[in-house]
């Protein structure tokens, strides 16, 4: 049996997007706070605690947690996000430096902009947006450790189109496999069905924005690809016990 999944975000001190001239180096001896540093621009090293050079390019991200040593080395002009937060989990599966998806790369960019705008909402939104980013960079990790590459082909389909009603062609087509093998061959790797997995990561989400108190039921059942709240409150019922609405009130007391 595995061990439940912890994770979450309890505060975010900063999220900026930084430019920096040629021969920059800059060396951090212990990090004040967990977060990360992304390359949107240029490339060079990162040398880690144990001495070992890496390199670091546009889309490598550098995840560091409390109290982490790390130098960084550019000899031409680059850009990076980076940020300053309290990450709460019990995984070890946080790589040092990852890859991200230009999709990724992208939605670090919104988030930043989002901090940036300091509008009323801004805190919960990038909150939201970062946790569904560090549980798809943990089980991105998982898979790349514990599961074959066309499964770990179909749960990257499946992360970006969850919100929306794929068809089994589609996914199969993507996975490079028959729809027939990949229902099996995903079964017994995942311990899931396709669809099982899509709808826990619906849940998920739909959870999130509902402890959020920013979206009405009406807006979460659009944004995951309902067709009316009916239809959702019962997904939402069958799956957790209890209606969405309820949800949203055991959490706001709970907090």
């Amino acid at each position: 049996m595995h061990e439940e999944l912890v994770l979450d975000i309890t505060d975010i001190q900063i999220i900026v997007h930084k430019t920096e001239e040629k021969n920059f180096r800059f060396f951090n001896p212990k990090r004040s706070f967990d977060g990360f540093v992304m390359l949107t621009e240029g490339s060079g090293f990162v040398t880690d605690k144990n001495g070992k050079k890496h390199t670091f390019s546009r889309g490598d991200m550098l995840i560091t947690s409390k109290g982490d040593q790390y130098l960084v080395e550019f000899e031409e002009p680059c850009s990076y996000v980076t940020s300053g937060l309290t990450l709460c989990t019990n995984t070890k599966q946080l790589p040092f430096i990852y890859r991200c998806m230009e999709r990724q790369h992208d939605e670090i960019l919104k988030i930043c902009n989002i901090w940036q705008s300091r509008s009323w909402d801004s805190y919960q939104k990038c909150r939201i947006s970062l946790l569904n980013f560090y549980l798809e960079l943990i089980e991105s990790t998982l898979s790349d450790e514990k599961v074959e590459k066309d499964v770990s082909r179909a749960i990257e389909f499946i992360r970006n189109n969850f919100k929306r009603n794929f068809s089994g062609e589609e996914i199969a087509e993507y996975s490079s496999l028959s729809l027939s093998y990949l229902r099996a061959k995903f079964l017994h790797q995942m311990g899931m069905t396709i669809v099982k997995y899509r709808d826990s990561l619906r849940i998920a989400a739909a959870k999130e924005m509902l402890e959020s108190r920013y979206f009405t039921i009406k807006e979460i059942a659009a944004e995951l690809g309902y067709c009316d709240v009916y239809h959702f409150s019962k997904f939402f019922s069958l799956n957790v016990g209890i209606s969405p609405a309820k949800w949203a009130v055991k959490s706001k007391n709970e907090s």
